[in-house]
């Protein structure tokens, strides 16, 4: 058995790695964890300029960064991003599928464009640039890691109103499995992360009211919301070689909480 085995064994050093979604929030925190720990790095979404941060953190790790318009709902924008990244890489290792939207109304007041808005992002364009990138680079390659972002609300519900993002995640927490099952034998694998909270600019409104704030941490076993870096964490095992025999898997980071339901 080699000595050496469990050496670097979270490295991306060489990969390249796809993030929709990657302009903010959770995505932006996962290209920089990728970035410094040696992937070169790709991210798209509506606004490709609030990646500058990501690209003088990519000037200073030495790794080469792609900021893109896409909007991966729409099969020619992603065929036309697919193409600028193949320019630039040569091909995609690591997709994460980080792009996501909510919108808050109860059930009865959710019309059917708003339910579309929702599904249309969190699901059906987590499938458009999945089939792309799998079609295109991983399935020729015979190699590949995906990850989804999820949530905890794949899981379980609440009394807020969540309809029309509870139903995305469950459905993304299915496609993450059925893909793992479909995909295995062409040596991708495909996983989710479902967190709870984690701050960012989409929830800020709800965790700086006082009440919500406490009644949330008071379900989370560890007693604090989650931290980009925990989300960055998990992203970065799953698509490393230390995971690469694990697939359709949804792994909780969320303190607890679904522990506790």
């Amino acid at each position: 058995m080699k000595n050496d085995i469990y050496h670097n064994m979270f490295t991306l050093a060489g990969k390249k790695a796809l993030i929709p979604g990657g302009t903010g929030g959770l995505g932006s925190a996962i290209a920089r964890a990728f970035l410094q720990n040696g992937a070169d790095v790709a991210v798209c979404g509506g606004h490709p300029e609030k990646a500058a941060h990501l690209e003088e953190e990519a000037t200073q790790t030495g790794r080469s960064f792609l900021s893109l318009r896409c909007d991966i709902r729409d099969r020619a924008d992603v065929a036309e991003m697919l193409d600028q990244v193949d320019k630039a890489f040569g091909r995609i290792d690591i997709l994460v599928n980080s792009a996501g939207m909510n919108r808050l109304l109860p059930a009865e007041d959710y019309d059917e464009d708003t339910f579309d808005q929702v599904m249309d992002l969190n699901v059906k364009g987590i499938h458009t640039v999945t089939r792309a990138v799998g079609k295109r680079f991983m399935i020729p390659n015979r190699y590949g890691r995906i990850v989804n972002l999820s949530s905890v609300k794949g899981f379980i519900g609440t009394k807020q109103d969540y309809i029309a993002y509870c139903t995305s995640k469950g459905a993304t927490n299915m496609y993450t499995k059925q893909l793992a099952c479909e995909w295995g034998k062409y040596g991708i694998t495909c996983n989710a992360i479902a967190p709870t909270f984690v701050r960012t600019p989409i929830n800020s409104f709800q965790l700086d009211d006082p009440v919500f704030y406490e009644k949330l941490t008071d379900r989370i076993p560890l007693g604090r919301i989650g931290r980009e870096e925990d989300i960055a964490a998990a992203a970065l095992y799953l698509c490393s070689d230390a995971a690469s025999f694990v697939t359709g898997q949804i792994l909780g980071v969320d303190g607890g909480l679904t522990a506790m339901q």
